[in-house]
């Protein structure tokens, strides 16, 4: 594998630099990361979370100098400009909130600056937020879908017996529907994916995907990892992932991604 060709390394958050339960990087990740600053490789950093549920620690310690979040419908340089979206449709959404009412399922939408929760506000903000206080991420928007109209939805979040929603699938075939948790269900469009946003910065940046190192652990890291020149899966990943890999670091609290960059001699 030829590394002198890389550019840009990119990082899943979940999994990847963060481990479940936990708040902040590991040490020896934050080290490797700031080397790679240090030798002048591009950092991005692609998640499914929308911007304000990344954790501020990991805006403070890394610095990327891009983001692609809500799986790759939205997309923020180092200042967290937005550069590029991908919004979802509005006629499309009244349909589903039509549907979220008949069922009683709460319905949120992914916007730029935070939630906004079309149907069953209380309901959603206990379970999506973990009974954290709202902090101003959501907004209350059960009076009028017509609040989309000054920041358009770029993804959305069911929680409820998702199932009955999941059995209507086949009347949004513009979505992609991946259950989160026994409660829970992720929208997406289906022609947006971590990828696609990544393909965003990486238009910017004049680079290719032969250019770019990615570290992931889930299977909704695939599709990154595939394309990417050199493509690693975190040691405490997915089986299917760990299949296309180019190559399998270390688990995360085994400093799966100070070795995976050693190892390839990127610092």
């Amino acid at each position: 594998m030829d590394t002198s060709k890389i550019k840009m390394v990119v990082f899943d958050i979940d999994g990847t630099l963060i481990a479940e339960r936990e708040n902040k990087i590991q040490a020896s990740a934050v080290t490797a990361i700031h080397a790679l600053h240090d030798k002048g490789f591009k950092v991005l950093v692609a998640t499914g979370r929308a911007p304000y549920f990344i954790k501020p620690h990991v805006f403070e310690v890394i610095d990327s100098d891009y983001y692609v979040t809500i799986n790759g419908q939205c997309v923020m340089n180092r200042q967290h400009e937005i550069i590029s979206r991908h919004d979802l449709n509005k006629t499309d959404i009244q349909q589903l909130l039509t549907l979220c009412q008949k069922e009683n399922i709460a319905l949120g939408c992914k916007c730029s600056n935070q939630i906004v929760v079309l149907h069953d506000y209380d309901r959603f903000v206990e379970y999506y937020g973990h009974g954290e206080q709202p902090n101003g991420r959501f907004l209350d928007g059960t009076n009028s879908i017509d609040i989309l109209d000054k920041d358009m939805a770029m993804g959305l979040f069911l929680v409820g017996d998702v199932q009955k929603i999941i059995d209507h699938k086949d009347e949004f075939p513009q979505w992609t529907f991946s259950r989160a948790f026994s409660w829970g269900l992720d929208i997406f469009d289906k022609d947006v994916h971590k990828s696609k946003g990544i393909e965003d910065v990486l238009e910017i940046l004049g680079l290719s995907w032969e250019e770019i190192m990615v570290f992931g652990d889930a299977d909704n890291d695939l599709r990154m990892i595939e394309k990417a020149g050199i493509g690693i899966a975190m040691g405490n990943g997915t089986e299917n992932l760990k299949k296309i890999a180019d190559y399998v670091t270390s688990d995360l609290d085994k400093d799966g991604i100070y070795n995976g960059l050693k190892h390839f001699k990127l610092i």
